[in-house]
C-alpha cells in the first residue's frame, strides 16, 4: 500500500512542478508577445516620420539645385541630366522609393524630367534575402497592423521660375523598406524575448525542483517510512522551511525513542528483554540514519548553462571574425584560416578531456570547474585583443581548455546522481541545457555582433563566464556519491586506448556514428551556414537567427525523444537511425541555391539530432561499461575525446573542399558519406558477431 502512495504522491509531486512550468511559460509568453507588439508599434511611431523627413530632404535638395539652375539663367525646360541626378539620389537613400518631376497644368508641353523607380531592383535583390517569403508576409501583417503599405507617403516641394510653380518634385517613402525594418526589429525583439524567456524557465525549472518539489519528495519518503514502522533518521530537508522543520521534528521524536530503548537495553539485565528490546530496535531501523542528499541534477543546470552561453556567443561570426582579421602572416590561406580556430578549438579539448576526466575523480567536480573558468576567460580576453588570424586561434584554443574542463565536470556530476534507469533522461539534461545555451548564446551573439562589432562580444563574454564561477561556487555541492570501483581484471591493461580498442561495440559507435554527428555539427551548422547564408548577403543577425533554429528545435524534441528511447530501450539502434537520416538531410543543399533550403536542411537536421544526441551518450556508456576496469567518468571522458576527432576535421574537411567545389557539393559529399557510414554501422549492428555480440 505503502508503494502506491508512494506513486501517487510522486505523480502529484511531478504534476505540480508541470502545472507551473506550464503556467509561467504560458505567462511569459503572453507578456513576450505584448512586449514584442508594443516594441513595433513603437518603432513604427518613430521611424514613419523620420522616413518622410528624409525623403524631403531629398526631394529639397533637389529643388535647391533646380533653383540654383533657374538663379543663373537656365529655363527649367533646358535643364539637362537630371534625370540621371534623381536615379543617383535614389540608388543613395534607400529610404526613398520613388522620385519624379511633374511639371505644372499650365506647362504641360514641357516633358517631364526623368523619374527613377527602385521597385523592380529591390524586388530583384530581396528575393535573394533570407526568409523573403517569411518576411514579405510578415510584412503584409505589419502594414495591416501598423497601417503602413497600402497609402504611400508622398512628399511634395514646388519648383518656382519668375513667381510661377513650374513643376514638383514628388518623392515616395519606400514602404518596402519601412516593413524590412519592422521585420528586423520583430525577429531582434523575438529573438531576445525568446532568449530571456528560456533563461527565465531555467531559473524556474531549478527553484521548482529545488525549493518545491524535493521538500515535498523528503517529507513523503519520511512520512511513508514512519507510517511503515520504519523509525530510523530520516534524510534531512534542506533549507529552514517548515516541511524540513516538520521532518526534523519527526527525527527528535524518532532519537528520543532511541535513546530510550538504548538506555532499557543497557539497563535491563535480563537477556531475553534485551533480544526483544535489540529485535525491535532492528525492526524499526531505529539506529540507522539516512544520508543527507544535497547533490541535485538540478545543481549545475544553471552554471553550466551561463558559461556554455557565453561560449556559444561567438558561434555565429567566428568565420567572418577571422576573415575579417586575416594577415598575410597567418599560418595558412584565408579560407583554410576561417575554419582552423573552430577545428583548434575542438583539438584542444580532445586533448585535455581525458586529464579533466581523470581530474574529476581526483579533486571534485566544483574545484574543477571553478578552474576551468581561467583559460576560459583569458582566451575570451585574447580575442578581445586580437590582431590577427593567429590572435584568433591561440585565443580559441585558451578557451577551449577551460570548456573542456568545465563541462566533463558537469557532465560526470549529472551521471553521479541519476539513477541508472533514468539515464537517458539525466543526459537529456546536459543535452538540454547545452542546447539552450547554444540557441540563446548563438542568437543573441549574432544581434550583438551586429551592433556593436565583433569584438565587443568577447569582453561581454568574459562577465557571463565570471558570472557563471560566482553561480558554480554557491551551486554545485561537494557532497556526490563516490565514484563506482571496479575490481582490476588480472592481465588487463589499464590504459583507456588500450581499453576502447579493446570494446568493439563502442569503437563502433564512435567511428560510425559520434564522429560524423560532430562533423556535420561543427563542419556544417559552425562553418558552412554562416558562409553561405554571408555569400547570400544575409546580415549577421539573421545568420543567428538560422543557427539558432537548430537547438531551438532540439531543445523541447530531445526530451521527448529520450524518454521515447528509455521505453524502446534501443538506444543503439535511434543512433543508427538519426545518422542515416542526418546524412540524407544534407542532399537537399545539392543543386539547391536557396536560402530557404538551407533554412530547411537546419530545421530538419535540428530534429534528427534530437534522437541522436542523448541516445547516443546512453549507448556508448552502456558499450564502454561493459569493459570491467572502465568507471563512468572515464567512460563519458572517452566518448567526449573520441567526438572531438569530428569536431576537428568537420572544420578543416568543410573548407578544403569549399576552396575546389561550391556549396550545394560539398553539401552533397558530406551528406553521402556520412549516410553511407551509418549504413554500415546497421549492417555491422546486424551480424551476432558486431556490436551487439558484445552489449
Amino acid at each position: 500500500m505503502s508503494t502506491e502512495n508512494a506513486t501517487k504522491s510522486v505523480s502529484l509531486i511531478s504534476g505540480f512542478s508541470r502545472r507551473l512550468f506550464l503556467s509561467t511559460a504560458l505567462a511569459m509568453i503572453i507578456a513576450a508577445l505584448l512586449s514584442l507588439i508594443v516594441t513595433v508599434v513603437y518603432f513604427n511611431a518613430g521611424l514613419r516620420p523620420y522616413l518622410v523627413d528624409k525623403a524631403r530632404a531629398v526631394a529639397e535638395s533637389v529643388q535647391q539645385d533646380i533653383q540654383y539652375a533657374i538663379s543663373i539663367g537656365i529655363p527649367f525646360e533646358e535643364i539637362r541630366g537630371l534625370e540621371q541626378h534623381i536615379t543617383k539620389l535614389v540608388d543613395e537613400h534607400p529610404e526613398v522609393r520613388e522620385m519624379r518631376v511633374v511639371v505644372a497644368s499650365e506647362q504641360a508641353d514641357i516633358p517631364k524630367k526623368g523619374a527613377s523607380d527602385r521597385v523592380a531592383e529591390r524586388d530583384a535583390t530581396t528575393e535573394e534575402g533570407l526568409g523573403y517569403q517569411v518576411i514579405t508576409s510578415i510584412s503584409e501583417i505589419g502594414s495591416i497592423l501598423f497601417r503602413a503599405g497600402d497609402a504611400q507617403e508622398v512628399i511634395s516641394v514646388e519648383i518656382v521660375e519668375n513667381d510661377t510653380v513650374v513643376a514638383k518634385i514628388e518623392s515616395v517613402v519606400d514602404e518596402t523598406y519601412m516593413n524590412g525594418k519592422m521585420t528586423s526589429v520583430f525577429f531582434d525583439t523575438l529573438v531576445i524575448l525568446i532568449a530571456v524567456s528560456l533563461v527565465a524557465l531555467e531559473v524556474v525549472v531549478v527553484l521548482s525542483a529545488s525549493q518545491l518539489a524535493e521538500p515535498f519528495r523528503v517529507v513523503e519518503r519520511a512520512l511513508n517510512k514512519r507510517a511503515g514502522g520504519d523509525l530510523r533518521q530520516y534524510e534531512g530537508g534542506i533549507g529552514r522551511g517548515r516541511l524540513s522543520s516538520f521532518v526534523k521534528t519527526l527525527n527528535v521524536y524518532n532519537a528520543a525513542l532511541r535513546d530510550r530503548v538504548n538506555a532499557a537495553r543497557e539497563s535491563v539485565a535480563d537477556a531475553g528483554r534485551k533480544a526483544k528490546l535489540s529485535k525491535l530496535a532492528e525492526g524499526t531501523s531505529l539506529f540507522i540514519t539516512d544520508k543527507r542528499q544535497q547533490a541535485s541534477i538540478m545543481d549545475a543546470r544553471i552554471p553550466l548553462f551561463v558559461f556554455c552561453f557565453a561560449e556559444e556567443l561567438q558561434k555565429s561570426f567566428l568565420p567572418l571574425f577571422v576573415a575579417e582579421f586575416y594577415s598575410e602572416n597567418d599560418l595558412f590561406s584565408r579560407d583554410i584560416m576561417m575554419g582552423l580556430p573552430i577545428s583548434a578549438f575542438m583539438f584542444v579539448i580532445a586533448v585535455f578531456t581525458p586529464f579533466a576526466g581523470k581530474l574529476v575523480d581526483k579533486i571534485g567536480n566544483k574545484p574543477l570547474f571553478l578552474a576551468g573558468l581561467l583559460p576560459a576567460i583569458a582566451g575570451y580576453l585574447f580575442c578581445y585583443l586580437a590582431q590577427s588570424g593567429n590572435d584568433i586561434l591561440i585565443g580559441r584554443s585558451m578557451t577551449a581548455i577551460g570548456y573542456a574542463v568545465i563541462t566533463i565536470s558537469c557532465q560526470s556530476y549529472i551521471a553521479a546522481v541519476v539513477v541508472a534507469e533514468n539515464r537517458a533522461r539525466g543526459m537529456a539534461v546536459f543535452v538540454g541545457v547545452l542546447m539552450t545555451a547554444t540557441m540563446c548564446g548563438t542568437a543573441i551573439g549574432a544581434i550583438l555582433a551586429d551592433w556593436l562589432g565583433y569584438k565587443p562580444v568577447f569582453l561581454v563574454a568574459t562577465g557571463f563566464a565570471v558570472m557563471a564561477g560566482i553561480l558554480g561556487y554557491s551551486m554545485l555541492s561537494t557532497d556526490l556519491p563516490a565514484p563506482e570501483k571496479k575490481k582490476e581484471s588480472v592481465g588487463v591493461s589499464r590504459s583507456p586506448i588500450a581499453t576502447l580498442l579493446r570494446n568493439s561495440q563502442f569503437v563502433l559507435i564512435v567511428l560510425f556514428c559520434a564522429i560524423p554527428a560532430k562533423v556535420i555539427l561543427t563542419g556544417f551548422l559552425y562553418l558552412f551556414v554562416p558562409i553561405y547564408l554571408a555569400s547570400l548577403d544575409a546580415t549577421q543577425s539573421e545568420i543567428g537567427r538560422v543557427m539558432m533554429l537548430y537547438s531551438l528545435i532540439i531543445i523541447p524534441i530531445s526530451p521527448l525523444a529520450s524518454g521515447f528511447a528509455d521505453r524502446l530501450n534501443k538506444n543503439l539502434w535511434m543512433v543508427i537511425g538519426a545518422t542515416i537520416a542526418s546524412g540524407i538531410v544534407l542532399l537537399g543543399l545539392y543543386q539547391s541555391a536557396s536560402v530557404a533550403m538551407v533554412l530547411s536542411v537546419v530545421v530538419a537536421l535540428g530534429i534528427v539530432h534530437s534522437f541522436l544526441k542523448a541516445p547516443l551518450i546512453v549507448a556508448a556508456m552502456e558499450a564502454a561499461e561493459k569493459s570491467p576496469d572502465m568507471t563512468r567518468t572515464g567512460a563519458l571522458s572517452l566518448l567526449r575525446t573520441s567526438e572531438r576527432i569530428g569536431s576537428v576535421i568537420g572544420p578543416v574537411v568543410v573548407a578544403a573542399l569549399l576552396v575546389v567545389l561550391d556549396f550545394g557539393e560539398v553539401a552533397a559529399i558530406l551528406g553521402i558519406t556520412v549516410a553511407i557510414l551509418g549504413i554500415i554501422m546497421a549492417i555491422l549492428s546486424f551480424n551476432k558477431k558486431g556490436p551487439e555480440a558484445h552489449a
